[in-house]
């Protein structure tokens, strides 16, 4: 895990704000590039998105965050091996 998802998580975890270069998270929501890629409702469930971004970076965010599986195959998003839109939210757990 990079040391920015590291200190992003950590923050999302505990609740609160933290900026570190193109990633920030109020506690509730975390940003890549400005796009909500991770947040937490108001019954505490956690749901991803890759924001229409299938990258490696915006992957590895929301895979350290979360410890979903999200992961590329034949250029098409997937979870844990099933076809996945990479626009739509998801439930983790």
């Amino acid at each position: 895990m990079r040391s920015v998802t590291k200190k992003i998580k950590d923050a999302f975890d505990n609740q609160k704000s933290r900026k570190i270069g193109n990633t920030e998270t109020d506690g509730q929501t975390v940003w890549l590039h400005g796009n909500a890629i991770v947040k937490r409702d108001d019954k505490g469930k956690v749901w991803v998105s890759l924001a229409g971004w299938n990258t490696p970076t915006t992957r590895e965010r929301v895979n350290g965050i979360t410890g979903i599986g999200f992961h590329q195959h034949k250029f098409e998003a997937c979870i844990d091996g099933k076809p996945a839109s990479a626009t739509d939210w998801h439930p983790v757990n």
